[in-house]
């Protein structure tokens, strides 16, 4: 009798301990999920622009503080706008003497004049001369005369900026020149942005510096995030189609950005640099979709300049996809989209043409 007890109290104990283990692992589990499922949003200022964030996970608040800690950090060293920054720092010293800067500036510097080689100078790191001399952020922006443009434009040369890779030093050889990242510096952030949020075991969520998307997965119930590419002769919250980029940084350029009217002509922030006049491409958007957030920038500047005939013949490349709109309102878009860009029926006057290999 005894030996019976003891068996079926053994029996009892093991379910017990089966149905406590069963009730930790639903606690667990229920637990997880709801920490996945924790957001934390924030919208600031940085870099000259508005940043937006939306993070899910544990850690999504400690991510976003490390995230704006980090943009304002570049900001203070990348900024041509502030005194005190390394790239001021060249700037004054161009036609003078080199600048020792720290190591992550070097990295950043020799990407975007890589960049400036690459597009024989469409874009081109060098080209602040042009940027102040227009100041279409201004109050009160106007057309600048031609011989101011022509004086800028010829300090405008990415040849002249000498890196030396041994004292990490950087020296623009002609006086008046300078250096302006605006054009890689959103999407190099984006690169930050996604390594801070793995490294915090986010999963879920996205971030806009300026427009620039960095997206972190699928929503925490597993559905893709969906982000409109807004209508280049819309408002702001119109859109001609709608796109889902998991785990990718997309950067669009487009001549609705930042303007002005001068006698019924608009005058945008893209700037040419083989006349020093706002660019005059047959394009009025292009987007482009990559896990390079530097590639994203600078191509969709690059793209933007070159025009339509040009960027068609790279529509389909593995590195990035892209999608453009030319002023006829026609949207050309990467084979690689095929799926994942779904067109606004609203906005019949844009047609869709998908380009393929």
């Amino acid at each position: 009798m005894f030996f019976l007890l003891n068996n079926r109290l053994k029996k009892n104990i093991s379910i017990i301990l089966l149905a406590f283990i069963a009730v930790l692992l639903c606690v667990y589990f229920f637990t997880q999920k709801a920490q996945e499922q924790t957001v934390a949003t924030s919208t600031d200022y940085i870099m000259n622009t508005v940043v937006e964030q939306k993070l899910f996970g544990k850690n999504a608040q400690t991510a976003i503080d490390e995230i704006r800690t980090q943009l304002i950090e570049m900001e203070s060293k990348l900024s041509m706008h502030i005194d005190t920054s390394e790239i001021s720092q060249i700037n004054k010293n161009a036609g003078k003497a080199p600048v020792k800067v720290s190591d992550e500036v070097f990295e950043i510097l020799k990407r975007a004049k890589s960049y400036s080689e690459q597009s024989d100078g469409i874009f081109d790191i060098t080209i602040a001369p042009l940027t102040s001399l227009w100041n279409i952020t201004s109050d009160s922006p106007s057309v600048p005369a031609q011989s101011d443009i022509d004086e800028a434009l010829s300090k405008v040369g990415y040849e002249n900026l000498i890196l030396n890779e041994e004292e990490k030093t950087a020296y623009l050889t002609q006086e008046g020149a300078a250096i302006d990242l605006g054009g890689v510096a959103k999407g190099i952030a984006g690169e930050k942005v996604m390594q801070i949020a793995k490294e915090n075991g986010i999963k879920s969520g996205y971030v806009s510096i300026g427009g620039n998307l960095t997206v972190i997965g699928k929503k925490p119930q597993g559905e893709d995030f969906y982000f409109g590419i807004r209508d280049p002769r819309g408002d702001a919250s119109e859109y001609i189609a709608k796109i889902t980029l998991p785990d990718k940084i997309m950067a669009t350029s487009g001549d609705y950005e930042r303007y002005f009217i001068q006698d019924s002509k608009r005058y945008h922030h893209i700037l040419d640099t083989s006349n020093g006049y706002p660019s005059e491409s047959d394009l009025i958007s292009v987007s482009v979709i990559s896990e390079d957030g530097g590639l994203t920038d600078f191509l969709s500047t690059t793209f933007f300049v070159a025009g339509k005939e040009t960027t068609l013949k790279y529509m389909n490349e593995d590195k990035y996809s892209l999608v453009i709109v030319d002023k006829d309102k026609n949207v050309y878009y990467s084979q690689s989209l095929e799926g994942i860009i779904e067109p606004n029926s609203e906005k019949s006057e844009y047609v869709f043409h998908c380009v393929r290999n």
